[in-house]
């Protein structure tokens, strides 16, 4: 083992700060719910548990930074801010969607979103994601736990279209007075 050092150009030290941020995060956050117990969880009992798992991680990956030297492809050199900023932004595309345009186009823009960010931009490796996180959804989430997505072909386009320009609207014409 080598000796104690500080680096925080290492990739491990990056992701033991982001598990423990996230962990702290959780607990903190799920810290008025009833925990409950193991056989009779309460709404607080995964959240805050994940959140320790997550504590427990973060402090393993990234101890192990301070006693590793790192490699070429483990360097941290700098940020890239472009896909730091779409993948959030994928995930929120498809939350603002997913009610008004359905699964169909929700899953389909989080996708182009999240693809926009990579360098080696692949379509059938697009097409085949696409595919398997719609069947996933579908006959996971709405067959088999019974989750009321509407799929696109379900409910008009107009009206769907409708919804969407008005969930834009509202914050516009909150901003700005009716």
């Amino acid at each position: 083992m080598g000796a104690f050092k500080f680096r925080s150009y290492h990739q491990d030290f990056w992701a033991g700060v982001m598990f423990l941020s996230l962990g702290a995060l959780a607990v903190y956050l799920s810290r008025d719910y009833p925990l409950g117990r193991a056989m009779r969880m309460g709404p607080g009992y995964f959240p805050t548990y994940l959140g320790y798992l997550m504590i427990t991680v973060g402090a393993i990956v990234g101890g192990r930074s301070f006693f590793k030297e790192p490699t070429d492809e483990e360097r941290t050199t700098s940020w890239a801010l472009v896909p730091l900023a779409l993948m959030p932004a994928s995930v929120a595309v498809f939350a603002l969607l997913i009610d008004t345009l359905g699964l169909i186009i929700a899953v389909a823009s989080m996708l182009l979103l999240a693809n926009a960010s990579v360098k080696n931009f692949r379509p059938i490796e697009l097409i085949a994601n696409f595919v398997v996180l719609l069947c996933i959804a579908i006959f996971v989430f709405q067959k088999g736990l019974g989750v009321p997505f509407h799929t696109f072909w379900e409910e008009s386009f107009g009206k769907a279209i409708g919804d969407l320009l008005r969930l834009i609207a509202t914050p516009v014409r909150l901003m700005f007075g009716s």
